[in-house]
């Protein structure tokens, strides 16, 4: 593919959104991006340094093993470039190992550096299906395929996404206007070990037909605003209620958000983040979140309910009112005298 500028890139400036997965009974395949976001600066320099400002400060590796610096190292290995010396500077919002996309937002950054230090403009649409497949790759295992969570970050909004001949096919789904999220986030980190090996290594008739039902009804209650069902749609039998064991605030705080008037709520991807979604402007797409006071006043209802829960559990954590981000990773490219290149 012939490159989309010729001017070596000198800094590359990156905002990626966290991300919330499944969204009940969505496994692996739906995902949304939120208004939350972690923003990356990676730059030329005479050696390598990194900055970690934000959530992750005191635990995120300051190192080359930090998957930012090993995704920018790889991409370009892809391309057969060595990578240059490199200054990271990266101020996070998204915490890590809460179930909220921070290691996807980390494999996308870097693979983004990567490709823009390697000569593309991230702006190309075959760029970004390229930097899609190999994020993807790099956030799948073995085991579990995990691109609900990269093609939002990539692309914003409420995305399905699936595999196809080693291809990675991703669909945005309509978000009514004025919805809010009120996130649980618990202090502690998620073992992602423990939360993959707790799942069955198999599922009956009876609880992939239950959740077939819940995911085309969810994805239906998106298109149309229809929020009663949502309560129904957001249920789930293949992952929520084995890794809900580990977590014990996921149910009761699930009960109290919907005790409090939310549509629908669900474990946030593998765990232990809880979300619940209020607001909404109706079929009509009347109201947004900043033309009445009402969504918000909503989220703190709920905000309200779920902390006395987690009170009440002993669980310590925050609670967060976001929004759904209708843009996924943004970017610009700068090249030694300033002049930007996308």
């Amino acid at each position: 593919m012939e490159e989309s500028f010729r001017k070596p890139v000198h800094r590359v400036e990156l905002s990626v959104p966290a991300t919330t997965s499944n969204l009940g009974p969505g496994f692996d395949c739906l995902g949304i991006a939120l208004n939350m976001h972690n923003r990356i600066v990676v730059e030329r320099a005479d050696e390598f340094s990194m900055e970690i400002q934000g959530e992750g400060k005191w635990t995120l590796s300051r190192t080359e093993k930090n998957v930012i610096v090993q995704m920018t190292q790889k991409a370009l290995g892809l391309m057969g470039q060595p990578m240059p010396p490199l200054r990271f500077k990266c101020e996070n919002s998204v915490p890590p190992r809460r179930g909220l996309g921070s290691s996807s937002s980390a494999i996308l950054a870097g693979v983004a550096a990567g490709l823009a230090f390697g000569g593309k403009s991230l702006d190309a649409p075959a760029t970004k299906k390229l930097l899609l497949n190999l994020a993807v790759a790099e956030e799948s295992d073995k085991k579990r395929m995990r691109h609900a969570r990269i093609a939002p970050a990539m692309y914003g909004g409420l995305q399905i996404s699936f595999g196809e001949n080693k291809q990675w096919i991703t669909q945005r789904v309509a978000v009514p206007k004025g919805l809010h999220f009120v996130l649980f986030i618990p202090d502690d980190e998620a073992s992602t070990e423990t939360v993959r090996e707790i799942l069955p290594p198999s599922l009956t008739y009876q609880d992939t037909i239950f959740n077939i039902a819940r995911a085309a009804m969810l994805v239906n209650c998106f298109n149309t605003a229809q929020f009663t069902p949502l309560r129904f749609a957001m249920e789930d039998a293949l992952h929520q209620r084995h890794r809900g064991k580990l977590f014990a605030h996921c149910e009761p705080i699930i009960k109290a958000a919907l005790g409090a008037g939310a549509h629908g709520a669900f474990l946030s991807g593998a765990g232990p983040t809880v979300v619940a979604i209020t607001g909404g402007g109706g079929v009509a797409g009347f109201g947004d979140a900043v033309s009445d006071t009402m969504p918000q006043f909503l989220a703190e209802g709920v905000s309200r309910a779920v902390h006395r829960a987690a009170d009440q559990h002993g669980v310590r954590g925050t609670v967060h009112v976001t929004e759904p981000s209708v843009s996924g990773l943004a970017s610009a490219g700068y090249d030694s005298s300033g002049d930007r290149l996308w």
